[in-house]
């Protein structure tokens, strides 16, 4: 996530950024990227966790006095895209903080993110749920562990909310109304529409669910991220 340093880290206590999300953060200089020292009006960018800004990356200073400057067309600007906060980072973000959220935008990597992990911990569950099933409830007549899903269904049930609001983000995103989730509703080609949907790369322009989360105002390349 971007944001502008409002306060540095001093005597007076930790700093402060403003995200770009509207939230301010609390970082101390030892989250600073090789140790850069950070003033009022400075551009980072940052991963928040919580109240905190971890892994802060200085971008820009403010500058002393405007420049002119010849401006370009939009698609000539050269720019990058926002960092990824991580796989593991998106995927507790979503079952946590955004747990009930469907509104705002996600891009690409939280949704992948969420549900890679998502499927990795489900087969985890279902390899544990065998040992247990076999301990507690021993064996059937053919010799087979009696299965029973109990840490795998709780996990499946705790993730059908989170994974319907990340989705739904995944659509604003792509300027798509969130209701767009109910063609997985559509016999056989329901589900694979929006599946492929959630290929696409987000809009680089401010919708009306919010700025890109990815690209924010800025033009930029078109990268899988």
């Amino acid at each position: 996530m971007r944001g502008e340093v409002l306060k540095p880290d001093d005597r007076e206590g930790p700093g402060l950024i403003l995200g770009e999300d509207g939230r301010r953060y609390l970082f101390t200089a030892a989250r600073v990227h090789k140790g850069a020292s950070l003033a009022p009006g400075h551009a980072v960018d940052f991963i928040p966790l919580g109240e905190d800004a971890r892994d802060i990356y200085l971008l820009a200073a403010p500058a002393a006095s405007p420049a002119p400057s010849i401006r370009l067309p939009a698609q000539e600007v050269p720019a990058a895209s926002a960092r990824s906060d991580g796989l593991f980072t998106y995927y507790f973000r979503a079952v946590t903080r955004d747990y009930f959220r469907f509104t705002g935008r996600s891009r690409r990597a939280e949704y992948w993110s969420f549900l890679c992990v998502t499927i990795v911990l489900l087969i985890a569950c279902i390899i544990l749920d065998t040992y247990l099933s076999e301990a507690f409830f021993g064996l059937d007549i053919g010799g087979e562990p009696d299965f029973t899903p109990m840490t795998s269904a709780l996990l499946y049930i705790y993730s059908i909310v989170p994974s319907l609001s990340i989705t739904v983000r995944r659509l604003h995103d792509q300027g798509m109304s969130g209701w767009m989730l109910l063609i997985n509703f559509i016999p056989y080609l329901g589900g694979l529409i929006l599946f492929i949907l959630m290929f696409f790369d987000s809009h680089r322009q401010p919708n009306k669910h919010g700025p890109s989360p990815k690209y924010g105002p800025a033009q930029t390349v078109d990268v899988f991220s």
